[in-house]
């Protein structure tokens, strides 16, 4: 009796397996699709997703941001999308690294901006201190998402 409980416990198991990743993938095709769309370079924002929430829209920060974009709600309000639906979550996290690149003009600098805020990286006429491991990590995983073409 313990043996067919454990071989239903595997089997179950293994069905969940597949789903999580194809979720993940479908995120990944949905930032792509959208980066392009939107005329951004989608291994930076491969990067971004993966940093903040491993592609995870049911992510919640301990600071109220959420999503794979791990926004603030009323941050993603503000630029006319809702946090909390998916689809809407990839478009704001775009537009407003996209805002960010226009604001600096440097990838890193609005890699900075997206983390810290804008008028971190204005103040430190750079990147800050606290956000450079945040950028050097996203600046490594965007050469293996790019790399990956």
């Amino acid at each position: 009796m313990r043996k067919f409980f454990v071989t239903i416990l595997s089997l179950l198991i293994l069905s969940v397996v597949p789903a999580v990743s194809a979720t993940v993938d479908n995120v990944k095709k949905a930032i792509i699709t959208q980066s392009l769309a939107m005329g951004v370079e989608p291994a930076i924002m491969l990067s971004i997703a993966k940093m903040e929430s491993g592609f995870r829209q049911e992510a919640r920060g301990t600071s109220g941001n959420v999503g794979v974009f791990q926004l603030y709600p009323a941050t993603a309000k503000s630029m006319g999308y809702n946090a909390y639906n998916l689809e809407e979550n990839i478009k704001a996290g775009i537009t407003y690294y996209k805002n960010m690149y226009k604001r600096f003009d440097s990838m890193e600098m609005a890699v900075a901006a997206y983390n810290c805020g804008p008028d971190a990286v204005k103040r430190a006429k750079g990147v800050p201190t606290h956000s450079r491991g945040f950028v050097n990590r996203i600046m490594l995983d965007y050469k293996y998402f790019k790399a990956q073409k």
